[in-house]
């Protein structure tokens, strides 16, 4: 059997090793060379009309890939979505489509929808996925607040969106009966347009656990140096000068970001501020003695401070673990599907209704 012309190959590579009849029919491919291929073991089917080199060991982009291919009026949707965005919070080897039509094909999750318009996809090379505004309100059926939260937050500091366009996305998804539309309204209304995200999702965990004892925090707060430089604190109390730094060992873990890290705080504590820093095991495994510990810090600076301030700060409860934490009651749930995250993605020939 003769092989298949380069041109034909040229499109395979960019597509992770994938061909749609439309794409074999242009670089003409008849239909008996397609038959001798796929006798061959050259080519193998993925769905209808859709066909895989051989050659080309299978992925999760390819697979996402054949279900663009297979379905061109879907885009790829939700967790699947989020982690070809390098989103946290959303891992899968599952496929997610979306669209206002039905979609049956052997392994992909499909979902359809009233809201979906040409303007929420992006394409991106041979990939057709949600754009982050649409996606992040699509990512509210599938995680819990904390984590939409989180997500929301990355894609916020990855200048992603802006707030705005998000929230008025959102109008058309809260209402009664949406799955995850009390979840959206929880979180977007719990965040203020003002507050710059933060910078990872331990800054968000001690943040979340800090402001439920009542400690008001400004993320990513910027300081003059006397060098003229301007560095950002993680977690600031600007009226305190009480300034939080989260350190991961990704970014801290070398012996030359020590010495920065040490050298900045000389500078900051020269400017009156009292910097305290706090790892990743500080957050994920001792995240309640950790924000008591900040907690008592800020009391002190706070006594040391404006001790009339100090007396009501202590008097009002801020300082005990008992603090009821802020509560986002704006919109009520609607029903059980909206009271856990859907966090078992099924995976099969399944399609599943959204209005």
């Amino acid at each position: 059997m003769p092989p298949l012309p380069r041109s034909a190959l040229a499109t395979a590579r960019v597509q992770y090793g994938l061909l749609s009849v439309a794409d074999l029919n242009r670089t003409a491919v008849s239909s008996r060379t397609r038959a001798g291929a796929l006798d061959s073991g050259q080519l193998s089917k993925v769905h209808r009309n859709v066909y895989r080199l051989t050659s080309h060991e299978e992925t999760f982009e390819q697979r996402c890939v054949a279900a663009c291919l297979a379905a061109p009026h879907a885009a790829l949707s939700g967790p699947a979505a989020g982690r070809l965005m390098g989103l946290r919070k959303v891992s899968t080897n599952d496929v997610h489509v979306i669209s206002k039509r039905t979609v049956m094909l052997v392994g992909v999750v499909a979902h359809r929808t009233t809201l979906l318009i040409p303007a929420d996809i992006h394409q991106r090379g041979p990939l057709r996925l949600l754009r982050p505004a649409r996606l992040a309100c699509d990512l509210a059926s599938f995680l819990d607040d904390d984590d939409l939260e989180s997500v929301i937050e990355q894609m916020l500091d990855r200048r992603m969106f802006q707030l705005s366009t998000v929230r008025e996305l959102a109008h058309g998804f809260v209402r009664s009966g949406r799955d995850g539309s009390a979840r959206l309204a929880r979180v977007l209304d719990g965040r203020p347009n003002w507050r710059r995200p933060v910078d990872s999702d331990l800054e968000l965990r001690l943040s979340r656990a800090l402001r439920g004892r009542g400690l008001d925090l400004v993320p990513q707060f910027g300081v003059l140096l006397d060098s003229g430089r301007e560095v950002r604190i993680d977690l600031a109390v600007p009226a305190l000068k009480f300034g939080i730094e989260v350190d991961h060992v990704t970014w801290h873990g070398g012996r030359l970001d020590t010495q920065r890290d040490k050298i900045r705080d000389r500078e900051l504590m020269r400017l009156g501020w009292t910097i305290a820093r706090v790892t990743d095991e500080d957050v994920s495994r001792r995240l309640e003695a950790t924000a008591q510990q900040l907690m008592d810090i800020a009391g002190v600076l706070r006594r040391e401070t404006n001790p009339a301030d100090a007396t009501e700060f202590a008097s009002s409860g801020l300082n005990d673990d008992r603090w009821v934490p802020i509560r986002f009651a704006r919109v009520q749930s609607q029903g059980p599907a909206d009271s856990k995250p859907s966090s078992a993605f099924r995976t099969s020939g399944t399609n599943r209704a959204r209005s």
